[in-house]
């Protein structure tokens, strides 16, 4: 989905410089200047209708959907005291704010986060549920929180049943949202269902590790679907490069979506397509040219540094890093959280670690 139109103008307010919260030490290192752990908690709202969400930069909103993307990787780097505090309770208060129809809205604050608020629809449903089942998963084998799991779970099956796997359609990928938005807009996006593939096969995984082996067949039955749509209709040949959504007839050239999607087969580790994953980076590559020094869009796009990372293309890895790390002095606001935890990706790999 084209979530960057959903980012207020207050996500993107340029700080001053007393706000900014790395340390002169940390500038000392060569690579690396930002700590994205300590600063995704930072980001977390202590108090109100809302404590233990975060908000996506400072003086921004709430989209759950941003802060998955953010905190998943840091979950490896918790005490089992901040696994409580900074993920537990967060999901606990997403559980909570799921809807009848198991779907979820942003917060939008009219003054600070403890004050008034407007609800905003989620500019997806697929995805917002996917990757809160990535992090559920990264939470429970981190915290073995167990009893956790036990007094949540069939609250996350219905939210994985409506979100996901009612909004497959008949080509095999989800729709952006089930019914009725799904009636305005039923596309199949190629980021989202990468990213439904990973929720599906995170879920699944950890279902048949709770010995629910009919359940995780069935959610794993939905991620095969999804990555047999892709390879049969989704890559056009002719171009060596991924088509952005089943709305499409041909890889296009625009920066976002069709260069960025690219990398999303890869980020979200769908293996079945990995013969596509050169092809798909050098398409990148080839229609955006040093996408890595910023030129395309105001925001990092810090996901695409990370496949680079991955696929140890360093050079450009650590030319996104450092933009990552000038935005966040001259316009805090841009970094969001998805975008910190994605340099937190790259960092991980390049100081020789684990991803997540």
């Amino acid at each position: 989905m084209k979530r960057r139109q959903f980012i207020t103008s207050s996500a993107a307010v340029l700080l001053n410089a007393s706000l900014l919260s790395f340390s002169s030490e940390s500038f000392a290192q060569s690579v690396g200047l930002l700590d994205p752990v300590a600063e995704i908690k930072k980001l977390r709202i202590p108090s109100g209708t809302f404590t233990g969400a975060f908000l996506i930069a400072p003086a921004g909103r709430i989209n759950w959907y941003f802060t998955n993307l953010g905190i998943l990787p840091i979950i490896q780097y918790l005490s089992a005291t901040d696994l409580d505090l900074y993920i537990r309770t967060y999901l606990d208060l997403y559980l909570r704010r799921l809807e009848a129809n198991s779907a979820i809205q942003d917060i939008n604050f009219t003054t600070t986060p403890t004050g008034a608020f407007q609800l905003i629809l989620a500019d997806s449903d697929d995805s917002y549920a996917a990757t809160t089942l990535s992090v559920v998963a990264r939470y429970l084998h981190a915290s073995q929180n167990w009893a956790w799991w036990d007094a949540n779970k069939a609250k996350l099956k219905t939210m994985a049943y409506r979100n996901l796997t009612c909004a497959v359609k008949a080509n095999g990928l989800t729709s952006v949202f089930q019914s009725p938005r799904s009636q305005t807009n039923s596309i199949g996006y190629l980021m989202d269902n990468c990213e439904v593939y990973r929720g599906l096969r995170d879920y699944a995984a950890l279902l048949r590790e709770r010995g629910e082996a009919v359940d995780a067949n069935y959610y794993d039955s939905f991620a095969n679907g999804i990555v047999a749509r892709i390879s049969a209709s989704m890559f056009d040949t002719a171009r060596s490069g991924f088509m952005s959504s089943d709305a499409e007839t041909r890889a296009g050239t625009a920066f976002y979506a069709d260069a960025t999607c690219q990398v999303f087969p890869q980020a979200f580790g769908l293996s079945e397509l990995s013969s596509y994953y050169d092809k798909a980076f050098n398409y990148m590559n080839r229609v955006t040219p040093n996408w890595q020094d910023g030129r395309y869009d105001d925001y990092p796009w810090a996901v695409l540094g990370y496949v680079a990372a991955k696929r140890g293309a360093s050079a450009q890895a650590k030319t996104q890093m450092t933009r990552v790390e000038k935005l966040f002095t001259s316009n805090r606001g841009i970094v969001t959280i998805n975008e910190l935890g994605f340099y937190q990706r790259s960092k991980s790999l390049l100081s020789g670690r684990a991803d997540i």
